[in-house]
């Protein structure tokens, strides 16, 4: 019994140590993706991933290449990350790059070191919103392009209440195995 004990301890932490476990990363191609407008118009490009209710985004890892159309500026390319209801990242590849033209950013942000982590809703959805900081060219045409590239977001997920329950079951029916069975010391 002793033993079932010191099992039914270590499964269970293990169980309670997977809602902090490394996260899974998700990988998204950008290229070939049009930067239309201010965030919010209809003419620009969104994606939505299904990453799971619950499930937390925790970091991300970049590496692209932006070409800004005069006069808009590199500076201005923003892509904005977020749940369903738009709480989430804005995030800006060539902050400071107040000029036209072509160039290749990468990097990685632990969104926890900065306190920007953030949740999914229920239906686990991460939109992306590739949209420009200001409207320079004319109505529906295009500010720049990312030309290439990857975008991948450290996601932590929540497991689901099915596999809780599976695995409360495994230990129930160890621990009536447990029971039934006799030890090595009373068979003699």
């Amino acid at each position: 019994m002793k033993r079932f004990s010191a099992a039914a301890a270590l499964c269970a932490a293990v169980l309670v140590g997977t809602a902090q476990a490394s996260p899974a990363y998700v990988t998204v191609e950008v290229s070939g993706v049009a930067d239309m407008d201010e965030r919010g118009a209809v003419s620009n490009i969104v994606k939505a991933l299904s990453l799971g209710p619950g499930a937390s985004i925790e970091s991300l890892k970049w590496d692209i290449q932006l070409t800004s159309y005069g006069p808009s500026y590199l500076s201005e390319m923003q892509l904005t990350f977020s749940d369903s209801l738009g709480n989430g990242v804005t995030f800006t590849p060539g902050g400071g790059d107040d000029f036209e033209g072509t160039s290749h950013y990468a990097g990685f942000q632990d969104l926890r070191l900065i306190l920007q982590q953030f949740p999914l809703g229920d239906d686990g959805l991460l939109r992306l919103e590739f949209h420009d900081a200001f409207k320079d060219r004319a109505f529906d045409e295009p500010e720049g392009m990312w030309d290439f590239g990857t975008l991948t977001f450290g996601v932590s997920t929540v497991p689901e209440p099915q596999v809780l329950a599976l695995v409360l079951s495994g230990l129930l029916s160890l621990r009536a195995v447990a029971r039934r069975r006799p030890s090595q010391a009373q068979r003699g």
